[in-house]
């Protein structure tokens, strides 16, 4: 038992934290899939929206050019929109064929084990000081996040 329960800390998020309000966010790094990586520790200063996504949820691709709008509207906010629970190159494919206006990026399993979701779309807040402010299950749009970020 011990060893699965150090494999699992291995595997996991390298912090071991799991996203919750009130709390530092887990810090992560990504790739973006247009180059470049995301590291959320980078962010500090400024608001984060953390959007959870895969190429196989139909609302993921609804909630998009909303996030957009939102994304350039407020260029003091820190956008990224992650895919999880997905194969790498349906990943990449619907990057492609989205227009986001914000980065899409891959996650790993450790960023999926500190920002569990029990479903997708899934996006989290984070304030400029990376504490985590708001946990939004479902579909967001540009009214739904000028509310939550504030």
């Amino acid at each position: 038992m011990g060893v699965g329960l150090a494999i699992g800390w291995i595997v996991g998020s390298s912090s071991g934290e799991t996203a919750e309000v009130g709390a530092p966010a887990p810090n992560f790094t990504v790739e973006v899939i247009d180059g470049g990586t995301f590291t959320l520790s980078e962010t500090r200063g400024q608001p984060v929206v953390l959007n959870f996504w895969a190429s196989w949820c139909a609302p993921c691709r609804e909630e998009i050019p909303d996030i957009s709008a939102y994304a350039e509207s407020n260029p003091d906010v820190a956008v990224i929109g992650v895919a999880v629970r997905d194969i790498e190159e349906n990943s990449r494919r619907f990057a492609g064929d989205i227009d986001a206006g914000y980065p899409l990026a891959l996650g790993t399993s450790a960023v999926e084990d500190a920002y569990p979701a029990f479903g997708l779309p899934y996006t989290v807040i984070i304030d400029e000081d990376g504490v985590v402010t708001q946990i939004f299950n479902g579909i967001v749009d540009e009214n739904v996040l000028t509310d939550l970020v504030g």
